[in-house]
């Protein structure tokens, strides 16, 4: 095992599962450390296909940390990565703050928020070695970037993108999104609009004319034409970002 995400966490069944598969992304192995759910974060964790660690109640950050310095020591971990379930962090965020420690520009990663609070802790396996020497007077993380600090190990302290952030980035650029899908600058997203619609109208036509035809007897082909012509439209547009990846594929692996 090289690469391990370790998950300390209490009634975290909500967002334990999204977690868990972010984490997957970049680490060979992922581990929950439950101090004393109640909820069914057990259950979350097992279908996930995680490793569960279970420990007594704790106040406080240091002993979720110490449990996975611990479990990182025994495996003989390169990489560990303690993200704490109360930040939500995206998956690009945690690739780039893992990414110091992966090029070898730093022994020891402090991701924080914006309040400052420290949400992941990524560190080499030595800098997970002298944490795990620390044993109980691991206290927080703030513990371990002070003998850090002492031991001479290389820092970094990052900024963790919140969910919070991209929500307002979404909804600033919904302005931008919305011109993309009327002159097709975002083709995937104007294929899958427009084709939902022509398909939605091509139903909408096609039922009219069966209803029309059991009511009156009389089948109204035109209308029947047309929907099934919107309808195959709008099937071709849905499928088409799809037929380009496939394509793209064709020819990626044609030259190789």
């Amino acid at each position: 095992m090289s690469r391990l995400i370790a998950l300390p966490c209490r009634d975290a069944e909500l967002v334990i599962g999204s977690l868990i598969m972010r984490a997957r992304q970049t680490a060979d192995a992922v581990i929950v450390i439950d101090e004393g759910s109640t909820d069914r974060t057990a259950e979350v964790v097992a279908r996930a296909g995680a490793t569960l660690l279970r420990r007594a109640p704790s106040d406080g950050e240091g002993a979720g940390l110490r449990e996975a310095v611990a479990y990182a020591a025994r495996h003989r971990v390169t990489l560990l990565a303690v993200l704490f379930d109360d930040q939500l962090c995206r998956q690009e965020c945690i690739t780039r703050l893992t990414e110091p420690i992966r090029d070898g520009s730093a022994d020891l990663v402090i991701g924080e928020n914006a309040e400052g609070l420290t949400g992941l802790v990524v560190m080499n396996d030595r800098a997970a070695g002298l944490a795990a020497a620390r044993g109980a007077s691991l206290t927080a993380p703030r513990a371990l970037i002070a003998a850090a600090e002492s031991g001479g190990f290389r820092i970094r302290t990052l900024r963790i993108p919140e969910e919070a952030d991209a929500r307002e980035t979404r909804s600033a650029s919904l302005g931008a999104g919305l011109r993309g899908l009327v002159t097709f600058t975002d083709p995937r997203a104007a294929s899958t609009a427009y084709g939902s619609v022509l398909v939605s109208l091509g139903i909408v036509a096609a039922a009219w004319s069966l209803a029309s035809f059991n009511t009156t007897a009389l089948l109204y082909v035109e209308a029947l034409g047309v929907g099934t012509a919107l309808a195959i439209a709008g099937l071709l547009l849905l499928s088409s970002p799809l037929l380009s990846d496939a394509l793209s594929l064709v020819r990626r692996h044609g030259t190789e």
